[in-house]
């Protein structure tokens, strides 16, 4: 992920080979974790950006 773009879980899934669901699953760890930011604009929809 590059510093300050914007990810979809899709994206992340498909560029790792990775099942959507454990994707989002890792994704929302490091975002508890405080190394992703996790934003939600829609109810089924989740971006995920890497700080500076």
């Amino acid at each position: 992920m590059g510093p300050g773009e914007p990810y979809m879980t899709s994206e992340v899934a498909e560029e790792l080979g990775w099942p959507r669901r454990s994707t989002y699953t890792v994704l929302n760890g490091l975002a508890e974790d405080g190394k992703i930011r996790k934003k939600k604009p829609e109810a089924r929809r989740v971006i995920w950006i890497r700080p500076d």
